[in-house]
């Protein structure tokens, strides 16, 4: 098996394909091209050694191994990956980034209708109703508690944490920090790289092309293209649109994130050095 140094796991919609663009520009890091392998966490874990593998291959003598897979980190595929990483990597370090959870949230509800015609969703339009449909919004943004089970199985020394929000204001602070936890040379300045997977680069489907895929007559039709064929064809029809507005928090949903989200923040804020009001939720 090969031995992976390093992974940067979580939080998912908290700025880990940023950093590991950042990361990757050190000459002593290697980051495959495909960020997010899965491989740890894969249903087919042991067929998919030989590619998993491979990816590494371009990879230079003494450079560092590591990957961004975040479903590493959420809460439906945290105890394999745990137990796989530990059995064939246990000396692994890791990065996690954390962002205020209610733009996580927000980020989770674009994505979820951004990639519903991938994976053959319906997100609500409604934000709570969201929250209800897809557990992983909320549980996923328990960062303390998906935290927590990596501490236990490989020790506090071998976690670093960054914060989405001190990343932007100064990144080379916040990469010295990781540099240094890899135990790669920290002087080195990386571009700034440009802000990836931003939200204003996800759409939504209208209720007109919902309908258009529910119907035997035309739905078969958009099946047999795939994601980015549908956007190029669909987008410049208006049948695609770009999430340009914010998401409206109801009453419902705003009580549903302050009664399940809010105590595990504060927690998270303690442990890891925030004063509590450092996120307002």
């Amino acid at each position: 098996m090969i031995k992976i140094d390093f992974l940067v796991p979580g939080f998912s919609k908290c700025g880990t394909t940023t950093l590991c663009a950042l990361l990757a520009q050190h000459p002593g890091i290697y980051i495959p091209e495909l960020k997010e392998p899965w491989y740890f966490s894969s249903d087919d874990f042991p067929a998919k050694q030989a590619d998993y593998i491979q990816h590494f291959s371009p990879a230079l003598p003494g450079q560092l191994l590591g990957e961004g897979s975040v479903n590493y980190s959420g809460y439906q595929k945290e105890d394999i990956s745990i137990a796989r990483i530990r059995a064939n990597n246990p000396d692994c370090r890791f990065i996690f980034i954390a962002r205020n959870p209610l733009r996580r949230i927000e980020s989770s509800y674009r994505e979820m209708h951004h990639s519903g015609v991938k994976f053959g969703l319906n997100a609500p339009y409604g934000l709570a109703d969201n929250l209800q449909m897809f557990p992983q919004m909320i549980k996923d943004s328990l960062f303390f508690e998906r935290i927590s089970k990596y501490l236990q199985a490989f020790g506090r020394d071998s976690v670093q944490v960054i914060f989405l929000e001190d990343l932007k204001a100064n990144p080379q602070l916040e990469l010295e920090k990781c540099f240094r936890h890899l135990g790669v040379d920290s002087r080195f300045r990386a571009q700034r790289a440009l802000r990836l997977n931003e939200g204003s680069s996800k759409y939504y489907d209208t209720r007109i092309l919902r309908y258009i895929r529910s119907k035997p007559w035309s739905g078969f039709k958009l099946a047999r293209l795939n994601p980015e064929q549908q956007d190029r064809l669909l987008i410049p029809l208006g049948l695609r649109r770009a999430f340009n507005k914010p998401i409206a928090w109801d009453a419902r949903s705003l009580a549903m994130v302050r009664e399940q989200v809010a105590p595990d923040a504060r927690r998270f804020l303690e442990a890891f050095g925030k004063p509590a009001d450092f996120w307002e939720i």
